[in-house]
């Protein structure tokens, strides 16, 4: 009898533990509709400009909340009750009030993300009942994306690139809770991994998890390209590349990408075709006839060319006239000229007058051409210390000693 009677007790403790938890589960529900309800108040005064009242509510709304959270906790970490959906799904519900409204994220800073992660476990404990209330699962997570889309927004505009690109993850691991990819987040988390954060081996993954989703886009193999390339994986950015002409052979960006990449591997005999359609195509663009100038340019490429490299820098001027680029690089050929000739000639042997004096004269003609190109350029970017010597030194070389002295 006594066995049977002390049974009947533990059975009857034991209830009431359970029952004890289960209320502070109903409880946290309870504070949380208060909670609500202050806020609907407070939204109505503000319609109606009582900025005050609205604040007092706001205020009554943080005391339940903070008893909703207190109430919460203790049925999430209990063993009859942490294992219920149920419990996380008003877990998820406090805590994305507190995380939602600016007047309560003291409460806890991490509430965001308590959130989110409570909304993951309803799925993963019990499909039916994540299933049974997948609308209101959905629009607590759809508004949860938006807020790291928000914060992800802040933290790029405040320069903490790593931030931002995170946030951008977890918006689109949020949306795939509800089975839903947003692929445009993760498009965004690359464009920062690669361009701000530096996050290269980050924005490939991101960028294979969009192959993966079947997303089509230029970008993902411009960027797969920008990265492999950063981490020196030259095949593997000549892949992607490929890759993405052969799927969007128009796309500007990729084609951009393609010229950057041999221009790199100093393979541009096999790039410089497509950089003169490109030129032919954006006749309003002067960059491709820079391009195309500076290959021509380059004494150490085997298509080096003068006069293909002046053909070339001069439409890129008659193009852009501001555009000083153009001219310090056409000021700079005939400078690099005129300064070998000088070379050449100071190396002769002493009693070689008049070949001394030839190839100086040739040198004088070289920096004759330069200086207006040299003039023009240090016109449009006076403060550049390296062009202001360079135009010096001409005047020097030519004996302008006047205009050599304005620029000491």
């Amino acid at each position: 009898m006594k066995k049977v009677t002390l049974l009947i007790v533990m059975l009857a403790f034991m209830a009431n533990i359970s029952m004890a938890q289960n209320k502070e589960r109903v409880n946290a529900f309870n504070y949380s509709k208060n909670a609500q309800g202050y806020i609907n108040t407070a939204e109505q005064f503000n319609k109606q400009n009582r900025a005050e009242k609205a604040k007092k509510q706001m205020d009554f709304a943080k005391i339940e909340l903070t008893k909703a959270k207190t109430s919460i906790d203790m049925a999430a970490e209990n063993e009859e009750t942490k294992n219920d959906a149920k419990t996380w799904h008003y877990y998820g519900t406090v805590y994305y009030k507190i995380a939602v409204y600016p007047e309560f994220n003291d409460i806890d800073t991490a509430a965001l993300e308590k959130s989110l992660n409570a909304f993951v476990q309803i799925a993963m404990l019990d499909m039916e009942y994540f299933k049974a209330n997948y609308m209101d699962i959905y629009q607590h997570i759809n508004s949860i994306t938006s807020n790291y889309f928000n914060r992800g927004a802040v933290a790029y505009e405040n320069g903490d690139y790593k931030k931002a690109m995170e946030c951008y993850m977890t918006a689109y691991a949020s949306m795939a809770i509800i089975g839903q990819k947003d692929n445009e987040a993760l498009l965004i988390a690359a464009q920062i991994a690669i361009y701000n954060a530096k996050e290269y081996e980050t924005a490939i993954e991101i960028c294979n998890q969009l192959l993966a989703d079947q997303y089509e886009s230029p970008k993902v193999y411009q960027y797969l390209a920008v990265a492999n390339g950063q981490l020196d994986n030259n095949d593997e950015m000549l892949k992607y590349i490929n890759e993405g002409r052969a799927k969007f052979p128009e796309d500007e960006s990729l084609i951009n990408e393609q010229i950057n990449a041999y221009l790199k591997l100093k393979r541009e005999a096999e790039i410089i075709d497509q950089i003169k359609e490109m030129a032919d195509k954006n006749n309003d663009n002067s960059v491709y006839c820079l391009i195309i100038g500076t290959i021509y340019s380059n004494q150490e490429s085997d298509l080096y060319n003068v006069d293909s490299a002046l053909v070339y820098y001069d439409r890129a001027i008659t193009i852009n006239p501001t555009d000083e680029n153009a001219y310090i690089n056409v000021g700079s050929m005939y400078i690099d000229k005129s300064a070998a000739l000088i070379n050449k000639a100071n190396e002769l042997p002493l009693d070689k007058f008049k070949e001394y004096d030839a190839l100086i004269a040739e040198a004088k003609v070289f920096d004759e051409k330069a200086l207006p190109y040299v003039e023009k350029a240090y016109e449009l970017v006076p403060d550049d210390n390296a062009i202001r010597q360079a135009l010096r030194t001409l005047y020097v070389r030519l004996k302008m000693m006047d205009k050599a002295k304005e620029l000491e």
